[in-house]
């Protein structure tokens, strides 16, 4: 889709000249020749995706008309739209106070079309990634309503700032979607039934989703309960008619949604409270037969918990403070993170020690089995037992514990380690290898908020502006390290020690000149061929700063240096920097998060299939082992090994629809039995190539049991006709199943196995992927790898 840039200009040459030049390269451009005109359309019709803004205007300047801009789109909820300035003006006062104000780049008039095209692909580039980056950190992609996190943060905005309604909406009866229409369906109906709330709230408000089925929304301007009702009633009324449509007009499933609503700001203006309070007005619409509505009030409390009053005997007993157990008290993650603040601050004031220990588990065989699963789960409440009622702890991930252990001496934390560990020995569970670490905190110690110094090189061969930028960029609280040359540049990034935020690099050097020396940087294989570079130039030919922008330089600054603008630019580019790198972190840390949801999954289902096939169990996960190791050998990166071993480990999951007496017949099978079992790995590419997003998946399980001479099945593929993954795991496959003992044999020596996999090279298997097996084999000496 073309870019769509709004000119604004009082100029008519100047309209027509940037007109030309943007619609001649595939932009679709609006004209408009006052800051007044340019408001009142943007209203009306939506923002672009940037804005070349002039600052000298009659009426209403650049100025005004930035401000007023920004006015609008918080008002909306929008995100802000990059304006340039243009300007004739060659005032540094003005460039400084473009800056202040929020604008992303200036362009001289006249334009020359090379740098404005530069100029604006590069901010265009930037504010797409930025846009994108928050999107899927932010949005939920099944429905596209926030998430669970950016509808704390949002809806807190709107809380603290707006009147209206915050509604927990929840959808009634879903679970039976699933059940009886499978989830695609259940997909369909969660999508429909966001469509409906959001055409249903008042245009401004915002809704999130906080759970499977639990939706809140905050309903601007709706302070009366004939609305609240009005807006229930359309919602149930709508999701019945929709969920008809798709699941045909017998649909029988008693859907609806129940409705716990407050009135912000009656009852205050925190976000968190008040969603508790409207949680509790739901559950008694739940209570009451769902489908409806009920809106807080001063009885709502005792309505959910009963009117009598409690002493506060039952108010403790509640609590469970008179029935405390002599062991540590386990949280999970949510509840474990408000108790560890408090504790932590608790103890600075008083003075007390403290220790955090963070237990690392590992499977003693290298095989994560189930009883290496169950030793991991054991271990939890053997810390239970072990530590005292004043200590806590939670479980940071499946094979880890973070221990938090209150009012300790420092020469005392050993001992208590050692005396988890070594109790745990005598239980003789030996599966089991238990590492950790610590972190003391001294009664003397004190929180302190830690702010990241920001880290410049300057690469210049005058020692006059090295020391001129220096000093500006001091005076700023920067970190400054000055070189003399290019050269310079790549010793110092060579040694140890954090990278800067920022390179500022002289164009004109002797020997490396800046070109030459920011190509050299962009080709090393480190985190620092990413560092943002601004050139340094006293050259004002357009040419000079077309080759920069080409290069990938992020801005020019022009010496001799000023001041206020050198040091605004350095900090503007490093802030923006920094957002960035937070948000490609939160879109990892919730791919990882998907990550391993879909791994436990995916687990979950493996584990299902072993207790069908009891000679077999853990075949699978050893395999999708042993092909990730082959790929680690062939050089492969961590995703592609992480993707080959996902599909090792469901390249038997057809085995699900073979009858249990023939998996587990004990002697060698019939031929019909053997065409019985040659079917599973068709059935697995049927069952996966639902997941749309991997068709690998369904080619591992398909293709698994190919033979290299084209002799396999089921499609008789030979050579690279095979898919490689598919190749991998048949190397794989194959030693797992001649190193483990099956109901026909007991397992094979290491000697065995090596004789069959060099007889079966260039016939049964890839010949590469073979050798590679065979290094593995050779390396593994007490045979530890065996099944």
């Amino acid at each position: 889709m073309a870019k769509w840039i709004i000119v604004v200009d009082d100029d008519t040459a100047n309209l027509k000249m940037a007109g030309h030049i943007l619609s001649k390269n595939n932009m679709r451009v609006t004209a408009l020749k006052s800051g007044r005109a340019f408001l009142e359309y943007v209203e009306g019709n939506g923002m672009p995706d940037l804005v070349l803004l002039d600052i000298k205007m009659p009426e209403m300047d650049g100025f005004e008309t930035l401000l007023k801009l920004r006015e609008i789109e918080e008002k909306k909820g929008l995100m802000k739209t990059p304006v340039i300035f243009l300007t004739a003006d060659e005032d540094v006062d003005t460039e400084t106070r473009g800056f202040e104000v929020g604008v992303s780049d200036f362009i001289r008039k006249p334009f020359n079309p090379d740098v404005l095209l530069r100029r604006l692909d590069n901010i265009l580039s930037n504010s797409q990634e930025m846009q994108s980056l928050k999107s899927e950190a932010t949005i939920d992609k099944l429905t596209g309503f926030l998430n669970k996190g950016a509808t704390g943060v949002e809806l807190s905005k709107m809380c603290s700032e707006n009147t209206g309604c915050l509604m927990m909406i929840d959808l009634d009866s879903f679970k039976l979607v699933n059940d009886i229409y499978g989830h695609e369906m259940g997909d369909k109906v969660l999508i429909a039934f966001a469509q409906i709330i959001k055409d249903t709230v008042p245009t401004g408000s915002k809704n999130g989703r906080i759970g499977g089925d639990e939706f809140v929304s905050f309903a601007i301007g709706i302070t009366s309960e004939a609305k609240v009702a009005d807006i229930t009633a359309k919602i149930n009324e709508a999701l019945v008619a929709k969920a008809k449509e798709l699941m045909g007009d017998d649909m029988s499933i008693p859907l609806g949604a129940s409705v716990g609503g407050i009135f912000v700001p009656r009852y205050g203006n925190e976000y968190n409270s008040l969603l508790k309070l409207a949680d509790k007005s739901l559950y008694i619409v739940k209570k009451n037969g769902k489908h409806g509505y009920e809106l807080y009030n001063e009885d709502t409390e005792d309505e959910a918990q009963g009117t009598e009053d409690l002493d506060i005997q039952a108010i403790s007993e509640i609590l469970g403070e008179r029935s405390i157990q002599n062991v540590a008290l386990q949280l999970d993650k949510d509840s474990f993170s408000p108790v560890y603040r408090y504790v932590i601050r608790y103890i600075i004031r008083h003075h007390i020690n403290a220790c955090k220990v963070l237990f690392t588990l590992t499977p003693s065989s290298g095989e994560a089995d189930a009883a290496y699963n169950d030793s991991v789960d054991e271990f939890g409440n053997h810390i239970k037992d072990s530590l005292r009622k004043s200590d806590i702890f939670m479980r940071n991930r499946k094979n880890q514990y973070f221990v938090f252990l209150t009012d300790i001496r420092e020469d005392s934390v050993g001992k208590v380690i050692s005396h988890i560990i070594e109790d745990w020995k005598k239980k003789g569970v030996d599966n089991l290898i238990i590492s950790h670490e610590t972190e003391f905190i001294g009664n003397d110690q004190e929180q302190v908020k830690v702010e990241k110094t920001k880290r410049v090189y300057i690469v210049d061969d005058d020692a006059i502006n090295l020391q001129v930028a220096g000093k500006i960029l001091s005076s700023g609280g920067i970190l400054v390290t000055a070189l003399k040359s290019g050269e310079a540049l790549f010793e110092q990034l060579d040694k140890d020690g954090p990278l800067p935020d920022l390179i500022l690099l002289d164009v004109k050097m002797p020997g490396m000149d800046g070109y030459e020396t920011i190509k050299k940087l962009h080709s090393l294989e480190t985190p620092a061929s990413k560092l943002p570079v601004i050139f340094l130039t006293a050259d004002e030919s357009d040419g000079a700063e077309r080759e920069g922008l080409q290069l990938g330089a992020m801005d020019f600054i022009r010496k001799p240096f000023v001041p206020e603008v050198l040091l605004l630019r350095v900090n503007n580019l490093i802030e923006l920097v920094t957002l960035q790198k937070q948000l490609y972190f939160e879109v990892e840390q919730k791919t990882r998060e998907n990550k391993d949801l879909f791994l436990q999954v995916v687990s979950a289902l493996v584990a299902a299939i072993d207790t069908k096939d009891v000679y077999t169990k853990g075949h699978s996960s050893r395999v999708a082992q042993y092909s990730k190791m082959i790929a680690k050998r062939l050089g492969y990166t961590e995703a592609r090994q992480d993707e080959i071993y996902m599909i090792g480990i469901l390249h038997d999951v057809g085995k699900i629809g073979i009858q249990i007496t023939v998996l587990n017949k004990k002697g060698a099978l019939t031929d019909e039995e053997y065409e019985i079992i040659k079917k599973h790995s068709v059935m697995g590419d049927s069952i996966l190539q639902k997941i749309e997003n991997n068709p690998k998946f369904a080619l591992g399980a398909r293709h698994h049991h190919e033979r290299y001479d084209g002799t396999g099945y089921p499609d008789a593929l030979a050579g690279d006709a095979i898919p490689e993954e598919a190749r991998i795991i048949a190397v794989a496959d194959a030693y797992d199943a001649m190193s483990s003992d099956r109901s026909y044999r007991d397992h094979m020596t290491q000697d065995e196995i090596k004789s069959e996999l060099i007889n079966g090279k260039g016939t049964q298997f890839d010949p590469k992927f073979a050798d590679i097996m065979l290094e593995i084999i050779e390396e593994d000496k007490d045979y530890r790898f065996r099944g």
